[in-house]
């Protein structure tokens, strides 16, 4: 029988913790937008190097497109190069015909596991405003709100957060790299149409730095370089998310030695 739960303390401890969290989130190595697959991936592997990450997600719930699935079929298809971070999120998945095939909820609840308990500081309903540069206009922050005053139009002024690197990993809306565009300071070709063989390869492959500071990771990768959609298979925006956070690590760690 449960008795004598303090509202006031429930509440108080709700604030206390979060706000600590809050409050050493401020500054961080690298903060990457958008909790989907390769956002994820990038933020436990960066994690576990000693990295202090911090993942902004402006939904309730991170995992991106991974839930639904195909169609709402709460399955998803991978391929059989992503079997080692399978093993790295504990899950093992049915191989059929060449492929592997995982239920979403599962692959998405393990990503968050994972991402979690290896010490990502994971803020949902962060929404992104726009971005901050330092002085030699190297992208080193982001300008966040929170994402009900955004869908409610409300005029309430953002915070600043500061790291050294930022990631976009906002998966078709790009909103990271659209806040540069529409200054002139890049340019977004646009996802191409669906194509699962040139969509992994492109996000793969597009994988980069594309403005100082500035990391492309998953399908923000097709929107910047016009790349196909790929659809309900997910091993290329895994190894993307990989591939980032080796990028990271490698620059942060250069520049930990100049």
């Amino acid at each position: 029988m449960i008795e004598n739960i303090s509202d006031l303390e429930v509440s108080r401890l709700i604030i206390k913790d979060y706000f600590e969290m809050l409050e050493d989130s401020l500054e961080s190595d690298v903060i990457i937008v958008g909790g989907g697959p390769s956002g994820l991936v990038a933020g436990y592997t960066l994690a576990q190097e000693g990295k202090k990450v911090v993942i902004m997600e402006k939904r309730m719930s991170p995992g991106g497109g991974i839930w639904g699935g195909g169609k709402g079929f709460n399955r998803v298809v991978l391929e059989q190069e992503v079997a080692g971070i399978m093993s790295e999120i504990d899950i093992k998945p049915i191989e059929q015909d060449g492929y592997l095939v995982v239920p979403s909820v599962l692959l998405a609840s393990a990503l968050i596991k994972k991402t979690i308990e290896s010490g990502v500081r994971l803020l949902n309903l962060f929404a992104i405003e726009d971005v901050y540069f330092n002085e030699n206009r190297e992208l080193a922050g982001v300008v966040v709100n929170d994402t009900a005053y955004k869908q409610i139009n409300l005029h309430v002024d953002p915070l600043t957060f500061r790291s050294k690197l930022v990631m976009d990993s906002t998966g078709h809306e790009a909103i990271v790299c659209n806040c540069l565009a529409k200054r002139g300071i890049i340019e977004l070709k646009g996802e191409d149409t669906m194509n699962a063989t040139g969509g992994e390869r492109g996000v793969i492959e597009g994988t980069r730095e594309v403005y100082p500071g500035l990391i492309v990771t998953g399908m923000a990768c097709a929107q910047f370089f016009g790349t196909p959609r790929m659809g309900p298979i997910f091993g290329g925006m895994l190894l993307s998310g990989k591939k980032a956070a080796q990028i990271a690590a490698q620059k942060l760690d250069a520049a930990a030695v100049a």
